[in-house]
């Protein structure tokens, strides 16, 4: 991070290229009137109204504002952050010449002894410096539970979703499950997810965790090149930025195992929507689409997962799947298309998932 404070104000400049057009901000590539390059992450105000996009923005500036240390150095240096007119955002440090990891996934750009050495780099960047233990703000496992309550009374407007949501049971790939509220109602009474995710240690969250929001620089001969990392866009799209470690973990498998860009890509088969009165559901992500099997060719997770293990012990797989359901759940807010309606049945299976472990 820069030894000097951000400026308060943005700058002026041009704008060279959009780098990405989220749900509610917009992160842009701008040419200073020297001549200099800044990445600037900016909220697009009353365009895009949800529950979180202001609240989530000021937690990231905030977050990156307060980063000192080893930690610091491997994000990009906070250059500005403002807060005017409920339109928050900030500028960091342009790093030329760099590739998020997701890109070079998705093109099986690296070979298995080189992701295997940047999931070692990985690990130890997170594990050991990122995830700083914090006294708790609030309950990771309240704001879970809060969040997929929300998002489900609001998905219950939609006809086409109400079914999955409200049956006592349905049958999704074949199996016999409970609906989605139902299951999530079991696993409130159980408590035993939830409370896990309240265990300690309880440290400093990535929270926006996978391989779109790690960049690294071009080849080099350089034995120790795929550890050469920088992180971006740190904290969930929900706001959180601290909690248990398996948080982490999660985001970055679900990406990781090719099922978040198959989503993303609608790369999925799906069915069951047209005709909820049969309460008969599919769901699963294309794993041979051309577009996905790289994940399944090159193993970009297994080698950061046992680097979790070595640090944290073994995983409580009923919070792994709670976790799951809830960045489901999560972003069926944030799409539209087919990806809603999966993303909901990735929910309701990752319930029961938690409720039968």
């Amino acid at each position: 991070m820069s030894a000097t404070q951000p400026s308060k104000c943005p700058s002026h400049g041009t704008v060279v290229r959009t780098l990405r057009d989220g749900y509610w901000d917009r992160t842009e590539l701008i040419r200073l009137n020297d001549g200099c390059l800044r990445v600037r992450k900016s909220s697009k105000g009353a365009q895009a109204p949800g529950p979180w996009s202001v609240h989530s923005l000021r937690r990231e500036m905030q977050y990156l504002m307060a980063l000192q240390g080893p930690a610091a150095d491997y994000f990009p240096a906070l250059l500005a952050a403002w807060d005017h007119a409920q339109r928050p955002g900030y500028e960091m440090a342009y790093i030329a010449n760099t590739t998020d990891l997701g890109t070079i996934g998705c093109s099986a750009g690296m070979q298995q002894r080189q992701v295997d050495l940047f999931q070692d780099k990985l690990g130890q960047v997170m594990f050991n410096l990122i995830h700083e233990q914090v006294r708790p703000q609030y309950s990771l496992a309240q704001h879970i539970s809060e969040v997929i309550d929300s998002v489900l009374r609001q998905l219950q407007q939609q006809n086409e979703l109400a079914p999955l949501i409200n049956a006592q049971s349905v049958w999704i790939n074949g199996d016999r499950l409970a609906g989605t509220q139902a299951a999530m109602q079991r696993l409130v009474r159980d408590g035993h997810a939830l409370r896990s995710i309240d265990q300690p240690p309880h440290v400093r969250l990535h929270g926006d965790f996978f391989l779109e929001n790690i960049l690294l620089g071009p080849q080099t001969v350089d034995p120790q090149w795929p550890g050469q990392l920088t992180l971006i866009d740190p904290v969930s799209v929900a706001g959180v930025f601290q909690g248990h470690p398996l948080f982490d973990l999660v985001k970055y498998e679900s990406y990781a195992t090719g099922e978040l860009p198959a989503l993303r890509s609608e790369k999925i088969e799906l069915e069951g929507f047209n005709d909820p009165a049969q309460g008969r559901y599919i769901y699963r992500f294309c794993t041979e689409d051309p577009a996905i099997r790289p994940f399944r060719q090159i193993d970009w997770h297994s080698r950061l997962r046992s680097a979790y293990l070595s640090k944290y012990g073994l995983i409580d797989q009923a919070a792994y799947y709670l976790l799951e359901a809830y960045f489901a759940a999560v972003m069926t807010i944030c799409t539209t298309g087919r990806q809603r309606p999966a993303r909901l049945l990735k929910a309701t299976l990752a319930l029961n998932a938690a409720l039968q472990d």
